[in-house]
């Protein structure tokens, strides 16, 4: 099929929503007026590939799927777009919780924190986590990175905790609980992949879906779906942290891009801050694992969390500096 075009006026800040107010899950709003209400310049529209254009980014969506790419990085929404009365529609939530945050990150970041971060590395005691063929132990790499993390920020003066800092086993609610005492401005849980197969492979970020809507793995809703947890306050600014950190590990590890993805871990519904959790390679694929066996290659998972983080904070800092 061939390219359709239409355009759409340039929508300054005075136009866009005042409010990012709580909307039923079945709400729609078709593409063309979401172009018109939020600064989309042009429309693309290849079978069922959507692609919209703002001056400075570049928005996938595509007909029938949840998943979507900003600027070249993969995310899922919280409901597919579907063709609704002839055209394509998409959630009036998802342009709310997904996409403005993403246009305009320093409308949902202004009253976000930047002094502590925590850092989490996942498993530890007896909980060994995930195991590589070569007898490579989940636990012990995620403490190594968490450690060169903060190695890292402590050289940007940056004040950084973390959940543990020896092979001790901590219940995934203490994580939390520490993290609200530390008063956290962030949260990152760090841990690898496994799967069944060898043949899975590449980098994930998590974060919560909003309350209503179903985790990326699901597409039906359970009852504790319905539940807004504790850290569905921060739903906006999880986007804009969990995309700025897909994007870090991608540039830094050069893996596979399997997307912000959407989940109810429970580091990730307690959380008293804006959290994601990172998945950064498959113990479970041959290649990575015996990636993941380097000191380089680890320096480079390192790098690629720290340096997200670090974007993250100085976005908030940014939005914080343009309020009005």
């Amino acid at each position: 099929m061939g390219v359709i075009f239409f355009a759409a006026a340039i929508c300054g800040k005075a136009a866009r929503a005042k409010s990012y107010a709580d909307v039923s899950p079945k709400t729609v709003i078709s593409l063309k007026k979401m172009s018109e209400r939020y600064g989309i310049i042009s429309t693309a529209m290849i079978g069922k590939q959507i692609t919209m254009r703002t001056k400075f980014n570049v928005l996938t969506l595509e007909g029938d799927s949840r998943r979507a790419t900003f600027n070249g990085v993969a995310f899922w929404l919280n409901g597919p777009v579907a063709m609704h009365w002839g055209s394509w529609h998409i959630l009036q939530a998802d342009v709310d919780r997904t996409i403005m945050p993403l246009l305009f990150p320093n409308d949902v970041l202004a009253s976000e924190d930047y002094r502590v971060v925590t850092l989490d590395p996942g498993h530890g005691g007896d909980d060994q986590g995930a195991r590589s063929r070569g007898g490579l132990v989940e636990k012990k790499i995620t403490l190594d990175l968490a450690r060169k993390v903060r190695s890292i920020l402590l050289q940007y003066h940056i004040d950084t905790r973390l959940t543990r800092n020896s092979d001790q086993k901590l219940e995934l609610e203490d994580r939390t609980r520490l993290a609200g005492k530390w008063n956290s401005s962030l949260f990152v849980s760090i841990h690898l992949n496994a799967a069944a197969g060898a043949s899975p492979a590449g980098i994930e970020t998590h974060i919560l879906p909003p309350a209503g809507y179903p985790s990326t793995a699901n597409n039906s809703l359970g009852v504790y779906d319905q539940v807004s947890y504790l850290a569905n306050r921060h739903d906006r600014a999880n986007m804009v942290l969990g995309h700025i950190m897909q994007k870090s590990l991608l540039k830094h590890t050069g893996g596979e891009d399997r997307g912000l993805r959407r989940s109810r871990f429970v580091v990730l519904k307690n959380s008293s801050c804006p959290a994601c959790l990172v998945e950064c390679g498959f113990m479970s694929n041959r290649a990575e694992a015996s990636a993941l066996a380097t000191p380089a290659h680890i320096d480079k998972i390192a790098r690629g969390i720290a340096e997200g983080i670090i974007s993250y904070i100085n976005t908030v800092k940014r939005a914080s500096m343009s309020k009005p």
